[in-house]
């Protein structure tokens, strides 16, 4: 037995992926506890050398004159050879041979001993998960039901109904992605993963996974909204000037964006560009539609669009200007242009008497109305006009805002 045993720690470690002391540790364990059924009330010492390969096991035994209970009691004679001065009614610790253990001390020796095994890879694994909840997590489907999509991931992952993509079909042995929601524990104690595919960092982490710009930090995935299975916007910035957010995440005809867009069963992805600002962001977060006008009142963000392209500005079943609100976390409004009234105390594009590329070239960069003259260096940098251009304009906006002074 003391070779089995011995054996055994090497490559119960490697293969649970514990270290030798706990194993050791638990093995020691699971021997006092086997035999203290045995030996109540006795101390008992157990020694493990893992690397010499050697096991020995010391029970406490009453020093008596006359054996009657060998289990636990030792004739003086006997003692006095380990301990020369020892005397009766004292005890001592005497080596217990392992031949004598008897197969059903052996059994509970390794039933506590897995026992163990498994508290401590349920802790492990317990453990791991917390830490890597929101990560990216990719398992084969190896059982479907009313509960859940199970995968195997080392652990019970579950992605339970209401985490998975309506409409989306799962079948078994198929290999899907998912992100760890949460780590819990069943009635029995054993680690259960919650997994999620709804949740709109899931878009966020396949976009760190397929997408290279964004997996080096060139592009920052600034937020991402969903209806899952429907559609979804994502806002990116860039931290390299010379590169397009947009066009670093879709690619030439969506080659970049598809492999996403397919893992998420074709729900529809806009990528947009994220602003600091409300009225940038607004604008931008309505793609496809470019707005003729944006502005905001304490309640609301109002978006002035062409009357043809009201059913696009909403979207299907509403569905647009909902995940736009959610984007810049404020309730966005459609107005249709023929019954925009321009707000008194603003002047707005549409107001100035400059040709429609150029108002198109303001829209575009968010210049939507003026309270003031912006700096001449930002105006053509953001609009690209050339200095003659650019100072005629900011004279329109003079005149316009001087206007609206005298008007209110």
């Amino acid at each position: 037995m003391n070779h089995e045993i011995i054996e055994s720690i090497a490559h119960i470690a490697r293969q649970r992926n514990l270290s030798t002391d706990f194993i050791v540790g638990a093995l020691k364990e699971a021997i006092v506890r086997a035999l203290g059924h045995r030996y109540p009330g006795r101390e008992i010492d157990v020694r493990i050398d893992s690397k010499r390969g050697e096991l020995t096991i010391l029970i406490e035994k009453d020093v008596v004159q006359e054996v009657k209970n060998p289990d636990i009691e030792i004739s003086v004679e006997e003692a006095r050879r380990a301990v020369p001065d020892i005397k009766p009614g004292e005890r001592t610790k005497v080596v217990l041979p392992l031949d004598t253990l008897g197969r059903g001390i052996i059994n509970k020796i390794q039933n506590f001993f897995q026992q163990k095994i498994r508290e401590e890879e349920r802790v492990r694994i317990y453990k791991d998960f917390q830490r890597r909840r929101g990560e990216l997590i990719k398992g084969r489907v190896y059982r479907i039901d009313k509960t859940g999509v199970y995968l195997q991931i080392g652990a019970d992952g579950v992605i339970p109904p209401n985490e998975q993509i309506p409409g989306e079909r799962y079948r078994l042995g198929h290999d899907i992605y998912a992100i760890v929601l949460d780590v819990d524990k069943t009635p029995k104690g054993k680690p259960r993963v919650l997994l999620s595919r709804t949740h709109p960092d899931f878009i966020r982490r396949l976009m760190e996974k397929e997408i290279p710009d964004v997996a080096d930090g060139t592009v920052e995935v600034r937020a991402v909204v969903r209806e899952p299975g429907k559609r979804a916007k994502v806002a990116v910035r860039s931290r390299a000037p010379n590169v397009d957010p947009i066009g670093a995440c879709i690619g030439v005809r969506g080659a970049i964006i598809r492999p996403i867009v397919q893992e998420l069963g074709n729900e529809n992805i806009d990528v947009v560009r994220w602003f600091p600002d409300n009225i940038r962001m607004a604008a931008s977060a309505m793609s496809p539609i470019i707005p003729m006008m944006v502005y905001e009142d304490d309640e609301n963000i109002y978006v002035v669009v062409k009357d043809d392209e009201v059913a696009d500005a909403k979207g299907k079943d509403g569905l647009n200007v909902k995940l736009a609100s959610r984007l810049v976390d404020k309730p966005i409004q459609i107005v249709p242009l023929s019954e925009y009234k321009p707000p008194e105390n603003l002047l707005t594009v549409l107001e100035l008497d400059i040709n429609d590329d150029i108002k198109e070239r303001l829209r575009r960069e968010g210049y939507f109305f003026f309270t003031e003259v912006p700096p001449l260096a930002e105006l053509m940098e953001r609009t690209k006009l050339d200095e003659r251009r650019a100072l005629v304009l900011l004279k329109k906006i003079e005149e316009g805002i001087e206007r609206k002074l005298i008007e209110s």
